[in-house]
């Protein structure tokens, strides 16, 4: 499965217009796709990928109750 930054739990995005997406894996903000940042400044793939996990409304209430 190809990573995509957007599908990735450390992926967030900035209210800073200059730097609008950001990893907290990596602990920076950049203009371009986290993804697109690491390969250019390692060379190599984000080893860090990890699947977000998705809720549903329902989900995330009986997590937050219980």
């Amino acid at each position: 499965m190809k990573s995509s930054c957007f599908n990735c739990k450390f992926h967030f995005i900035t209210y800073d217009l200059n730097r609008p997406w950001g990893c907290r894996k990596f602990g920076f903000k950049s203009n371009i796709s986290p993804k697109v940042e690491v390969k250019k400044e390692t060379g190599m793939e984000c080893a860090y990928f990890t699947v977000r996990e998705k809720f549903n409304k329902t989900q995330r209430e009986i997590q937050k109750n219980g």
